[in-house]
Parts: C-alpha cells; structure tokens; sequence
C-alpha cells in the first residue's frame, strides 16, 4: 500500500487543468470516495496511484508521500 500525497496530488491537478476531485474521479476511474479515503490519510493500492498519475501525466512516484 502506497500512501498519495495531498500537497503534491493538488499540484498536479492543477497542472493538468483538473478543478475537482469528481473531475478527477471521471479521468482516472477512481471513486470520489477512494480519492477522499486517500486525502483522509488512507493507504492506496499501486493500481490506484498508476491510474491517477496516468491521469495527471506524471510519473507515479511524483504522487506519493514522503516517508518518515
């Protein structure tokens, strides 16, 4: 399980010109409830972090938190 980072996640939505985590929720085939379950703190599974870097036209690890 990965864990996103919501400052890094924020940026690259708005690189990608995506407003809104239900705009987000359509580009990348993840629930709205996921994408809040992952802001909230929640871990993600490695499918979930590559469809929404996919989305986002990054790199994966370019969502993830920092350890520690």
């Amino acid at each position: 399980m990965y864990k996103i980072s919501k400052q890094k996640l924020c940026v690259k939505m708005v690189q990608a010109g995506i407003g809104s985590a239900k705009e987000l929720s359509k580009v990348s085939g993840i629930s709205v409830n996921t994408l809040s379950r992952n802001n909230n703190g929640g871990s993600a599974k490695l499918a979930t972090v590559q469809a929404l870097a996919a989305a986002l036209h990054c790199d994966p690890a370019e969502l993830l938190a920092e350890e520690g």
